[in-house]
């Protein structure tokens, strides 16, 4: 008996480990889909900063090769203090995204695969990040020229689809099919490599825990690069005192990211909580956000 049911249990746990969910959220024409996000940000030392974005996912059209679809911010709110100088940054970022319309192509399952309004999407980025750089005292060493040409060059087509593919968005899973252990990498917004794991739960809900997967020489060809292109004339003393700077404990980097799914009966994407704990420089922060469906 007792034989029978260990071999019971282990099968059962082995077959718990091997289950497999694919996201493929149902989609056709006319189709609409609202959520909520709220993000509240701690940085150490600093007022809390809470945020609010209300987002309208429309689908367009059909194709045979997946679906159109348009995401447009409808409304934003933050308890920012426009008094000081992070609080004006928020505030005059969250402004500019009312109303920004971005168009984007799945395929069959919901995934991203391209922005097929991507010009509009850009220059739309660039004037957020030109009058944000106003807004920012300027610091010695770093031009704002090369601040932006660094911020721009980053804001490729690739990069933003697959940032849509890893962050917190109902879009995030759409195409994958997820199994408890399985493991994939990312470059996350500050382009640090990290590894996500995903567990799934017998309710449905899928986990997934990110955190930074990076050698030493791939941090330190990381620093590197980073001051060659911001401030070019301190990159040969960095890379001669990439070492000693290491050491100090200066240049630490730590990151580790939670994220709960929960899925309505259509397989779009019901709710996401998600908490972020990263520690860059000494410099401690936490983000947590929860997004839920309106409609």
């Amino acid at each position: 008996m007792k034989k029978t049911l260990l071999t019971g249990l282990l099968l059962l746990t082995a077959l718990v480990a091997g289950a497999q969910t694919k996201i493929a959220p149902k989609m056709q024409k006319g189709m609409q889909k609202v959520y909520v996000a709220e993000t509240t940000t701690n940085i150490a030392g600093q007022k809390s900063i809470t945020m609010t974005v209300e987002t309208q996912y429309t689908v367009t059209d059909a194709t045979a090769d997946g679906y159109v679809m348009d995401v447009t911010v409808t409304d934003v709110q933050t308890d920012a203090d426009k008094n000081d100088m992070v609080g004006r940054i928020v505030s005059l970022s969250m402004e500019m995204l009312k109303n920004v319309k971005t168009t984007l192509a799945t395929d069959k399952d919901g995934k991203v695969t391209k922005i097929l309004n991507f010009e509009d999407v850009k220059n739309g980025a660039k004037k957020v990040i030109d009058k944000v750089l106003a807004e920012v005292p300027a610091t010695p060493g770093i031009s704002t020229d090369i601040l932006e040409d660094q911020i721009m060059g980053q804001l490729t087509e690739k990069a933003i689809t697959q940032q849509m593919q890893m962050n917190s968005s109902p879009l995030a899973l759409n195409g994958k099919t997820v199994s408890s252990g399985m493991e994939d990498e990312y470059l996350n917004q500050q382009g640090l490599k990290m590894k996500r794991t995903y567990s799934v739960g017998q309710d449905g809900t899928i986990q997934t825990n990110s955190t930074i997967d990076m050698t030493p020489q791939e941090m330190k060809q990381m620093i590197i690069d980073q001051v060659e292109k911001l401030m070019p004339a301190q990159a040969d003393m960095i890379r001669q005192n990439i070492d000693a700077v290491l050491s100090t404990g200066m240049m630490k980097f730590k990151m580790d990211v939670k994220d709960v799914y929960t899925f309505q009966a259509d397989g779009w994407v019901s709710g996401v909580t998600s908490e972020a704990n990263n520690d860059t420089m000494g410099q401690k922060t936490t983000v947590k956000s929860t997004v839920r469906i309106k409609q």
